[in-house]
């Protein structure tokens, strides 16, 4: 995905915002986080260490500050792309946050270049895809529905996106079962990555979802956090 430096993009037009009806029975769905909601992002994210310990970049205790830093991320990327990239999930359109989703892009560059089509040479859009759930709500299949629907709906489908990945620490099951009911095969049993707000390294796995098996050959080699 191109960021552009010229313009600033109006955040009532931008594309990907929701809300989208992610399911009927019972309720679900996923709209662009908002500033309003960080209370409930706090609150949530402070329940217990599910969360932190499951993740390579969310904190515990988490602070208003990292919920406004983590969010003005979101705002910052609509303004330089037209496109929002990060969803709370709710349990009705304009609820209150039970969850989120988002895209990460991958970002190239001399050590990490951008893949192509092995047969075209065509340049390949990939993405990597993130979630977590209100352990209130864990249990219900919700993180199983929005990652399939993050996959083929929003990066597949909208977002034109050649090869959607979900990295996971090997022994977070949970994690790694959304990401199979998502749609994605295992493309790496195990990798040990350093994980810096930890300071050690940590056994991770990949998902991926290809939407040409012609690109299947190609593994995620950009592990920085």
């Amino acid at each position: 995905m191109t960021i552009s430096t010229a313009r600033s993009f109006p955040r009532e037009s931008a594309l990907c915002m929701g809300p989208y009806t992610i399911a009927k029975d019972p309720p679900l769905y996923l709209s662009a986080v908002e500033f309003s909601d960080m209370p409930e992002m706090v609150r949530i994210l402070n329940l217990n260490r599910d969360v932190y310990n499951g993740s390579a970049l969310f904190q515990y205790p988490y602070l208003e500050s990292h919920a406004r830093e983590r969010i003005q991320l979101a705002y910052d990327h609509i303004a330089a792309t037209g496109i929002n990239t990060h969803w709370a999930m709710r349990l009705s359109p304009s609820g209150p946050l039970i969850g989120w989703a988002h895209l990460h892009f991958e970002h190239y560059d001399d050590k990490h270049p951008q893949p192509v089509h092995p047969t075209t040479g065509k340049p390949l859009k990939v993405a990597d895809i993130g979630y977590w759930l209100s352990p209130e709500h864990t249990g219900k299949g919700y993180a199983a529905k929005v990652g399939k629907f993050l996959v083929q709906e929003i990066a597949q489908k909208e977002m034109d996106c050649d090869i959607v990945r979900a990295v996971s620490y090997v022994e977070n099951l949970p994690s790694r079962k959304v990401a199979e009911k998502a749609g994605m095969t295992i493309e790496l049993e195990k990798k040990s990555i350093l994980i810096p707000k930890l300071g050690v390294f940590r056994d991770v796995c990949c998902y991926a979802s290809h939407r040409d098996e012609a690109t299947r050959g190609i593994i995620k080699e950009n592990y920085d956090y």
